[in-house]
């Protein structure tokens, strides 16, 4: 009977060390989060153009794998517009660039409203927040036509 105990417990601490690095995404430096948690992004990114300046609040937000090292971080914000980022996760370092080499991380590519931004030289940083299990975003994005986007985006869920 104590030996039957002594299995199960053992089977049953396997199961969870096992479930626990399936979870957890050394890449990114968080655990991987439910994706409900999307609702719980905060931060707003700030449009500038020389006319006008527009501040989108953000109401959703992500990050998941699309293939390979290309990542995908989605937003949607309080007006329902959207912003897309495409970066490729190349290193550990928390900088994206726009253009990029192929040795390093790279902002591939940005759609605003389902529409690709034509990008000048652009940076965006995605850094781990251990405290939360979130991502923090700051974005430093430059185009040609459609002005700049700047701002600050917290507890952002890395999704599987």
């Amino acid at each position: 009977m104590k030996a039957t105990i002594f299995l199960l417990i053992a089977v049953l601490l396997i199961q969870c060390n096992t479930e626990e690095k399936i979870s957890k995404s050394t890449l990114w430096g968080i655990d991987f989060s439910d994706s409900n948690t999307r609702v719980f992004a905060q931060g707003t990114i700030e449009k500038q153009n020389p006319d006008a300046k527009v501040v989108y609040v953000v109401s959703e937000g992500a990050l998941r794998q699309v293939e390979g090292n290309l990542y995908s971080i989605d937003l949607i914000f309080d007006n329902n517009e959207s912003l897309k980022l495409i970066v490729a996760k190349k290193t550990s370092d928390y900088n994206f660039h726009f253009p990029g080499s192929d040795a390093e991380n790279q902002l591939v590519s940005a759609l605003f409203n389902g529409v690709a931004l034509n990008l000048n030289e652009s940076a965006i940083s995605i850094q781990p927040e251990l405290g939360d299990n979130k991502l923090n975003i700051v974005t430093n994005m430059h185009t040609v036509d459609a002005g700049d986007f700047n701002g600050t985006l917290t507890r952002i869920p890395l999704l599987q």
